[in-house]
């Protein structure tokens, strides 16, 4: 098997950046009011879309049996990080006095055009390595920590994967056209905790993370939200970190995938 590794043109996205920095300072991932369970027989309900431009980074791996040149039983892409894709987030909660479990899911189509060059020297191939996938996390928690504005959630629960790597490549030394892909789909059981701070009843923010024990070699992520409530919910945006590694004879995923979202919640 051999690596092949790529190097990506990276766009100018300092304007975007521009206005991350602004909604990261007035997002919100909290609904009004921490407590706001405590008070509802039922408990209260918060859905939540989102938008996320997501960049890759990392090592995608597909079938090497059907792309001509011997490479073994797989051959490896390297991408490097681009925010040039977007993706979408759902998130649902419930909540009721301490209790609280949520639905979240991803789905995100992440390209990255590149030169391939198989060895120092040779000629460059044009290669795309695509990550096509959807990720649903299902968890229960209970707030361990209630200080005034300052409350701590910790939680257990599954992460399920189902995740396509795609590569494509022409030109250079290669006999022609070569294109493989492989899809898989496994478990994760994850432990996290989340850290929420109602700053003056309009603005809240939330930190997020977890670990995932089980099929993937290794599985985290870290979520950071900021934001402003309204009457009818808040607005949402922050920064999201999600890596997974998980590889087989023909099939690797050792990726980052990371960018700035935004989106509404909706309280009930």
């Amino acid at each position: 098997m051999r690596d092949v590794s790529l190097t990506t043109p990276r766009p100018d996205f300092s304007g975007f950046f521009l206005v991350a920095r602004f909604v990261l300072g007035i997002a919100a991932f909290s609904s009004p009011g921490l407590r706001a369970a405590d008070t509802n027989d039922w408990g209260v309900f918060t859905i939540a879309p989102y938008g996320w431009l997501a960049g890759l980074d990392g090592t995608v791996g597909v079938p090497a049996e059907d792309t001509g040149p011997s490479f073994g039983n797989r051959i490896d892409f390297d991408v490097s990080d681009d925010l040039e894709a977007v993706g979408f987030m759902f998130y649902g909660e419930w909540r009721r006095e301490r209790w609280m479990a949520f639905f979240d899911s991803v789905w995100a189509n992440v390209s990255q055009d590149a030169d391939v060059k198989l060895a120092r020297g040779l000629p460059s191939s044009d290669t795309t390595a695509e990550v096509d996938g959807n990720i649903y996390e299902l968890a229960l928690g209970y707030r361990v920590l209630d200080q005034g504005r300052s409350s701590f959630t910790a939680y257990g629960g599954a992460r399920y994967y189902d995740i396509e790597a795609l590569a494509k490549a022409t030109g250079g030394i290669l006999p022609g056209k070569i294109e493989s892909s492989a899809t898989r789909k496994w478990t994760d059981g994850v432990i996290g905790g989340i850290w929420r701070y109602d700053f003056d009843g309009k603005w809240h923010g939330a930190l997020q993370a977890d670990y995932g024990v089980g099929e993937s070699n290794t599985s985290w992520q870290g979520m950071a939200r900021l934001g402003y409530a309204y009457s009818w919910g808040s607005i949402e945006g922050g920064w999201r970190h999600l890596a997974l590694d998980y590889d087989s004879n023909v099939y690797r995923v050792d990726l980052a995938l990371r960018g700035p979202f935004l989106g509404v919640a909706v309280q009930f």
